[in-house]
């Protein structure tokens, strides 16, 4: 997949979505007519008419940046997702998470998503949904396995993917500075701090106060421009140095900050 492919697919997914929320309000309106329900026809449209325009203003602004998005191929080794130092993000519809990530030149790198969920949880409400414990898989763009998040009570356990428990992640409240801590093998710790002035963008620290690894939005240099058509696209850079251990952490904090903003 390459991020043209994925405006396509998003612009396809609003428009389906413009469809079956006009299908609904076709639904209702006839059964109203035939059956003549004393509904208030007024205030039942217009969510739904919103729902139409919403959905068919996303397709018309996907369908564009697919068009105007330049053909890609590839410039890295995209096969190795622990091992690339800028990331950036695309999201898809999923029951709790999925996060795509595409190399520089516009194609997929991996993914992070759960290892498997059952339909049923499209339809049940968040309050419930958080309370089933996930087990998220690091993917490759091969679909190959690199590492997996297991969720317990109140933190995530981070294996490699040997399915060897290398560390712990423990998410703290999105209210505070800290948004979780690491503790890796070796008694290492790494911290996850919001920066200021913005809901999602985080920087991971390592002990001694080195930034392993920054996620911005509004940041992208010019030549990606080229193929991303999202100014607000969320940039992950890597410091060149942390290894695969750290790199796992800070996508231990990813999926906990982006845990249903997709749902």
């Amino acid at each position: 997949m390459s991020i043209q492919q994925y405006y396509q697919q998003t612009a396809y997914i609003s428009l389906n979505g413009s469809i079956l929320s006009a299908g609904l309000l076709t639904a209702i309106l006839a059964s109203s007519l035939l059956f003549s329900w004393n509904i208030p026809l007024f205030l039942v449209s217009v969510p739904f008419l919103f729902l139409v325009l919403s959905h068919y203003n996303t397709y018309i602004l996907y369908k564009n940046k697919s068009e105007e998005s330049e053909g890609t191929f590839h410039h890295y080794d995209d096969n190795q997702l622990l091992e690339q130092n800028n990331l950036l993000i695309g999201f898809s519809p999923a029951p709790a998470v999925r996060l795509l990530f595409f190399t520089p030149d516009g194609m997929l790198a991996g993914e992070l998503r759960e290892l498997s969920s059952k339909s049923y949880r499209w339809f049940i409400p968040y309050f419930i949904d958080k309370r089933i414990m996930k087990r998220i898989g690091i993917y490759d763009s091969k679909g190959n396995l690199e590492g997996s998040l297991i969720q317990e009570r109140n933190r995530f356990k981070m294996l490699n993917a040997n399915k060897e428990e290398i560390g712990v992640f423990y998410p703290k409240k999105a209210s505070k500075e800290t948004i979780g801590v690491a503790f890796l093998s070796g008694g290492r710790k790494m911290r996850a701090e919001r920066i200021p002035g913005s809901m999602h963008d985080f920087r991971v620290v390592q002990e001694g106060g080195n930034t392993a690894a920054r996620l911005q939005r509004g940041w992208m240099p010019l030549e990606w421009t080229r193929f991303f058509k999202e100014a607000n696209t969320p940039v992950l850079t890597f410091d060149y140095t942390v290894g695969q251990a750290e790199r796992l952490a800070v996508l231990a904090a990813l999926a906990s900050r982006y845990m249903y903003y997709d749902h």
